[in-house]
């Protein structure tokens, strides 16, 4: 195999590999994230809000003092 057939391949693999790589993110990013609690997707920007009032959470976020903390 010469030099230029195997600079030909390497472009094109890297082009297709970039390309996939953007049309992954893009499609994960119009997607958004799942919540880990009821399965479902929101926003990314919408996550963390959701997360904490989510109905399936139930983790218990009452503030405790410092001598109740369990270390």
């Amino acid at each position: 195999m010469d030099k230029k057939l195997q600079t030909t391949i390497t472009v094109v693999l890297a082009v297709l590999l970039v390309g996939g790589g953007i049309f992954f993110g893009i499609s994960q990013a119009k997607k958004g994230a799942k919540c880990p609690f009821c399965g479902k997707y929101f926003p990314h920007g919408e996550i963390m809000g959701h997360k904490l009032r989510c109905p399936e959470n139930d983790t218990d976020l009452t503030p405790r003092s410092g001598t109740d903390a369990s270390s």
